[in-house]
């Protein structure tokens, strides 16, 4: 198999720019948040790293990298330490990209909006889906690892920089499993659940490293069984890549005219590319046919889950007009109220506002009394720049509410729904 050594850096690198540019928020942890909270969401989230442990990626590593860090040679209260000392490292490693994602908001944003970031996010995501395909695999460099194993005889310090660098091997892993979180985090930039969701998936990521170097328990067997749960990983991540590149190639947002743009239907996609091959069979592995079957199942299970995920109706829209210059003078001048809209395609909270709050029929009833501004700022101009400027807008979505006198009444920073935006209006006059 051919090893792919200079460049494990690759993975958190892509995991960190897959900052989304775009708009859907129905990933696992944002929709488990929303509709389960935040203990649910934080279990998730040490769900999707205890199942990164068992690839693998991770899996055959564990008994060497505790043996490494000398847990299984002392007693079991020191065993317990140094394990503990190796989790906390992988912490270490991993929070902070959740503190990153939170704290760059619109400026991170804006560079993921471009066409080429989506591509290259698109492309990475692609080739890692092949790495966890197994037709290639990409590892630590040879002199990294001697590194580490000399650190293994540096107490809980050793344990602390081992579980750093472990981090960079599980990467290749990882990367479907921090994608969705620091999606989240980014959109809403909650850096405190954010920081929360990633030391829970540091946690279960950890967990089987910790068991073992403190309790001494032995693991199953390496099996296919983890090239089955690596495949997993492998088709969410065609499922990312395709969510990254339908904003380049539009088309693939939405199922051909001839297919029914229906959940049942992209659910039998999604089971039908499964039981194709899209886990079970393998590309480096078996006959021509058995690779071709896998290879098939993946392209429609991922097309499948991405419809599954992110496919919506177009909603109905109120009819816009462009901005400008002085908002206040706008609603003297019509004797109107105005609402302005700034927002961006890469915000996923701002295409909720235009898909489930501005697209609610009582909403576009009461908006018929008000001038409809959009600001679009996908793509920056120094027109748009003044306009953020002048009303001092740091961060999108942001809706401004100005009364007929043109006085700014109300700043809406977040994604309402639509009964609370409807109260908003009916209070301005």
């Amino acid at each position: 198999m051919q090893r792919v050594r200079r460049f494990a850096w690759i993975p958190l690198a892509s995991a960190l720019l897959a900052l989304p540019a775009t708009a859907h928020a129905d990933d696992l942890f944002s929709s488990t948040l929303h509709r389960y909270g935040l203990v649910v969401a934080l279990a998730a989230a040490f769900g999707v790293g205890l199942m990164t442990a068992a690839t693998p990626c991770v899996y055959p590593m564990i008994a060497i990298t505790v043996s490494v860090f000398g847990a299984r040679k002392e007693t079991r209260g020191r065993a317990m330490w140094l394990s503990t000392a190796f989790v906390l490292g992988l912490a270490a490693l991993f929070v902070p990209l959740g503190l990153f994602a939170g704290l760059t908001g619109t400026v991170a944003g804006r560079v993921a909006g471009s066409p080429i970031v989506q591509l290259l996010e698109a492309v990475l995501m692609i080739g890692m889906a092949v790495n966890m395909f197994g037709l290639f695999e990409i590892s630590l460099p040879s002199s990294w690892q001697d590194r580490l194993s000399a650190a293994g005889g540096l107490g809980a310090r050793g344990a602390f920089i081992i579980g750093l660098a472990t981090g960079p091997i599980a990467a290749p892993c990882a990367t479907a499993g921090l994608v969705g979180i620091l999606d989240y985090v980014f959109r809403e930039r909650d850096v405190a659940g954010g920081g929360l969701a990633l030391f829970a998936y540091s946690l279960g990521l950890g967990l089987p490293f910790w068991l073992v170097g403190s309790l001494s328990l032995g693991l199953p067997k390496p099996g296919r069984w983890m090239d089955r749960v690596k495949s997993v990983f492998g088709v969410v991540l065609v499922v990312l890549g395709l969510f990254y590149l339908r904003h380049v190639v539009p088309a693939l947002a939405a199922p051909p005219a001839f297919f029914p743009a229906k959940t049942w239907a992209f659910v039998a996609l999604l089971v039908g590319g499964l039981a194709l091959g899209a886990v079970h069979l393998s590309l480096k592995d078996g006959t021509p046919v058995q690779r071709g079957r896998k290879l098939a199942g993946v392209v429609i299970a991922a097309f499948g889950g991405l419809w599954l995920a992110t496919y919506e109706p177009p909603p109905p829209t109120i009819a816009w007009i462009a901005p400008t210059a002085d908002l206040g003078a706008l609603a003297r001048t019509e004797h109107r109220p105005v609402l302005v809209d700034f927002g961006a395609t890469w915000c996923a909270a701002c295409e909720e506002l235009l898909r489930h709050t501005f697209s609610d029929a009582e909403v576009r009833r009461e908006a018929e009394r008000f001038v409809m501004v959009r600001v679009d700022a996908t793509e920056p101009t120094p027109a748009i720049d003044a306009l953020q400027t002048r009303y001092e807008v740091r961060g999108l979505p942001t809706v401004l509410l100005f009364d007929v006198s043109g006085r700014e009444v109300r700043r809406v920073s977040e994604f309402v729904p639509a009964p609370q935006m409807l109260g908003y209006l009916r209070a301005v006059r």
